[in-house]
């Protein structure tokens, strides 16, 4: 696997996930490749939101993967693994980031980076996936106050290519450790996790709980702790209060 290998860059697009799938149904695109765009009209992040960016002024990508044979058992682990590539990412520009559940990256309690995977299932394995990132470089300026960028973090202005380029060693760094030891692969995850062990308030069910982060399973669900029982979420039933 390698993540680049091939590089569609685009001045503008609705989505690069959009362009992404478009590619995969035409069969014109190689295990591995990459969409980069200067401007998103129409860029989504998770739960259907809308994803905000100033033109050519963040990392907007995308990456295809067409893996052989490889069981559906294993997406939470590819979720992980872009997670943890991201972090990576940023550490290189010297920014400290956390991981919050399952895949938005946090600095600061600001979120700097959504994720948005998209995937093609059949006969119990992965025919496909879409791995989408929209990560905040030079944008200064943001509608929500809840966001953040490196430029913001650094106050250094950054070459969009340049992080590009380190999210893709970043992610050839970390493919090989997924498929041969996808066990490192969770366990650098949890690691890494924003409030992991950490008792915070939580809204599950309209009502505010304290619980612990303890893990997450092989379907990529949240383990928490509440009044020393564990309990498990799925992406939607539970909201993080501060984060």
């Amino acid at each position: 696997m390698f993540f680049g290998n091939e590089i569609f860059r685009l001045d503008r697009v609705d989505s690069t996930n959009n362009f992404a799938a478009n590619l995969i149904n035409s069969q014109l695109c190689q295990n591995g490749t990459a969409i980069l765009s200067e401007e998103q009209t129409d860029g989504r992040g998770q739960r259907d939101q809308v994803w905000e960016s100033e033109s050519n002024s963040n990392l907007l990508c995308s990456y295809i993967l067409l893996p052989d044979n490889v069981s559906v058992e294993l997406l939470p682990y590819y979720n992980w693994m872009l997670s943890l590539a991201l972090l990576e990412t940023l550490q290189f520009f010297n920014v400290a980031a956390k991981i919050k559940w399952p895949n938005d990256i946090f600095v600061n309690g600001k979120k700097i980076c959504g994720v948005l995977l998209e995937n093609q299932i059949g006969d119990g394995l992965i025919k496909s996936m879409i791995l989408g990132v929209g990560l905040n470089v030079n944008q200064i300026l943001f509608k929500n106050d809840n966001a953040t960028s490196i430029k913001l973090q650094t106050q250094i202005d950054y070459e969009i290519e340049e992080v590009f380029k380190v999210l893709n060693e970043a992610l050839n760094k970390w493919a090989p450790i997924l498929l041969n030891y996808p066990e490192v692969i969770k366990e650098e995850y949890l690691k890494s996790l924003y409030l992991f062990n950490i008792n915070a308030k939580y809204k599950v069910d309209g009502r505010v709980i304290i619980g612990s982060i303890k893990s997450v399973n092989h379907l990529g669900q949240l383990l928490i702790s509440i009044d020393g029982k564990e309990k498990l979420f799925n992406h939607k039933e539970i909201e993080f209060i501060h984060a």
